[in-house]
């Protein structure tokens, strides 16, 4: 039986992304990174026009699209290391001193 997996929670951010691009909540999710650190080399992004944020989501899925194989590593090594920090996290957070 396959279990269908919930969709992430976007921000709006992901949420215009999406609607800009026509991609996946997945692919929003990457688009926003790769927008703040490959396009536009910034981690706000609330100082854009419309105008800017179109341009950069559309470069910024253009992007993925070229590279996507080292992005979905990328992002996969990061979920892995966030992972293993929250596990021991709560590891330390069972044992008693």
């Amino acid at each position: 039986m396959n279990a269908k997996q919930p969709e992430p929670y976007l921000g709006p951010y992901q949420r215009d992304i999406q609607r800009l691009t026509k991609c996946s909540a997945d692919d929003a999710i990457m688009i926003e990174h790769i927008m703040r650190d490959d396009v536009l080399h910034t981690v706000a992004l609330d100082w854009l026009s419309a105008r800017e944020i179109n341009n950069a989501a559309r470069k910024a899925a253009k992007l993925l699209e070229a590279d996507r194989a080292d992005y979905e590593e990328y992002f996969a090594g990061a979920r892995a290391t966030f992972a293993q920090m929250r596990a021991a996290k709560a590891a330390r957070g069972k044992t008693t001193p």
